[in-house]
């Protein structure tokens, strides 16, 4: 099911910067986290990606990020993707003043002192005990901008950029997850680099088997040091034939289904004009449930 928060729609410069595929991502190759210090840092980051766009990536990012901030962990939730559709499911709009991630990829330095905010707005979910664990990093569609021009302002080395904004965030948080934009291009690539572990979200559909497929396929030839958490099937239901069909086919290609099934909710498409995600909004009703047991899932991952 696509919601609002996972729009197909694209910026001319996000469309560029795709026919260069995955150039930035093929890049990571050349990369040793564990040589470069990368797993003494607190914080565990996941990327959630896919080739495809309405694939659940961003209610995913909000949803889970809410469970994991319910089960304790300090949890920082970025929004990587010019659409901006995770900033403004909790209601960070471009009128709200602060610093967005395109101001820290521009200025890399300010990230040490920066601070990221309650992703819940202030009068929003004022009675929810753990709102002050889960923080965000917005971002406005001038995010597109910078990224184009990160290769003439960073010059060697600017597919870090992110890695160094999140980096600086890592002895403040246990969780941090990564919302991508469909595709390959210079953000999703970034995003990689900066993670420690993926999470790829997709729907029960052909297409969607497909592009978990080439994610997959892509990350363990060229990103080696990126642990694939598995493929996250979300909107869909155990029962529908073309769900179990989807694993199966996953299955049978050596891609590691996720246990946990999100199931479809029209309610979902609702939540932004709220201001916060379904987990917030109805903590006990089966999308939370399913997102609860996806954290609980993650965790036990993390703690392997």
């Amino acid at each position: 099911m696509q919601t609002p928060t996972d729009k197909e729609a694209r910026t001319d410069v996000q469309t560029d910067a795709r026919k260069d595929s995955d150039k930035d991502l093929r890049k990571a190759g050349t990369f040793d986290r564990h040589r470069d210090g990368h797993d003494n840092r607190s914080a565990t980051v996941i990327v959630l990606s896919n080739h495809k766009g309405g694939v659940t990536k961003t209610t995913s990012t909000a949803n889970l990020g809410a469970m994991l901030a319910e089960a304790g962990q300090r949890t920082l939730i970025v929004d990587c993707d010019p659409q901006a559709n995770l900033s403004e499911a909790f209601g960070w709009t471009e009128e709200i003043p602060g610093e967005r991630l395109e101001d820290l990829l521009a200025r890399p330095e300010a990230s040490t002192r920066f601070q990221p905010a309650a992703a819940l707005r202030p009068d929003v979910g004022v009675n929810v005990e753990w709102r002050e664990r889960l923080r965000i990093i917005p971002c406005t569609d001038a995010l597109a901008d910078v990224a184009a021009d990160l290769p003439h302002l960073g010059g060697a080395g600017h597919e870090l950029r992110l890695r160094q904004v999140i980096d600086a965030q890592r002895p403040h948080f246990d969780i941090v997850l990564l919302d991508t934009p469909p595709g390959l291009g210079t953000l999703s690539g970034m995003a990689m680099l900066a993670a420690d572990q993926l999470l790829i979200p997709a729907l029960a559909a052909d297409l969607d088997v497909r592009g978990a497929g080439k994610l997959y396929d892509l990350v363990e030839a060229e990103v080696p040091g990126l642990r694939i958490i598995g493929v996250l099937i979300a909107a869909s239901e155990r029962r529908w034939r073309v769900t179990r069909d989807a694993a199966a086919r996953m299955d049978a290609d050596d891609m590691r289904v996720l246990p946990v099934h999100v199931p479809r909710a029209v309610r979902v498409a609702s939540a932004p004009r709220y201001r916060a995600p379904t987990a917030v909004l109805e903590p006990d009703s089966m999308i939370s449930h399913a997102y609860r047991q996806l954290a609980a899932h993650i965790l036990e991952e993390i703690a392997r």
